[in-house]
């Protein structure tokens, strides 16, 4: 999309936000040439940003605590280690790439940032192929389960990264071997 398109896309919607009724939403008022120079000015700075972000292939070590912040580091659980600036930098990069992503890898990835080795992830789905059409389901009995199986020794907090990290709904059994 060339600075044109972008500018007439965001005059576009710079138009509808104008209270109903107030202004002449027209193209052709001094108040539409008004809002074509804001979405003019929007368009070059979207275009700027986007020219930049392609440019820049790493975080600026000068940026990385503001990073750190808006992404929520450093990590809940961990423990009081001093980490190097390269070692700040991966966690960065694996907490920008795996937003919102939950399967085996997350959870190996996410343990490993703690220190801790999955050995195995066993699953467990309830059925309960005898049961009436209203039985509940989600129960104690019938709560959807993973068996985490891991390498001694755990020195995280488990039971606090199972509750910040991942999700209520299932139940996770621990096993350390």
């Amino acid at each position: 999309m060339n600075l044109q398109e972008s500018a007439n896309l965001y005059a576009l919607v710079l138009r509808q936000l104008l209270p109903a009724g107030v202004y002449d939403t027209s193209a052709k008022t001094t108040l539409a040439k008004d809002i074509y120079a804001h979405a003019l000015a929007f368009a070059q700075a979207d275009l700027d940003a986007k020219r930049l972000l392609n440019v820049i292939t790493d975080i600026p070590v000068e940026l990385l605590p503001e990073y750190e912040r808006d992404y929520g580091l450093p990590l809940k659980c961990t423990l009081n280690a001093a980490k190097t600036v390269q070692e700040r930098m991966q966690t960065l990069k694996w907490v920008i790439d795996k937003k919102n992503v939950l399967n085996r890898l997350y959870v190996k990835e996410l343990l490993v940032q703690f220190g801790i080795t999955l050995l195995e992830l066993v699953n467990y789905k309830p059925m309960q192929c005898t049961a009436p059409c209203t039985s509940p389901v989600n129960t104690d009995v019938l709560r959807y389960k993973v068996k985490l199986k891991l390498k001694a020794p755990v020195n995280a907090d488990i039971n606090c990264i199972i509750e910040n990290y991942l999700p209520a709904y299932i139940r996770y059994d621990i096993e350390v071997i």
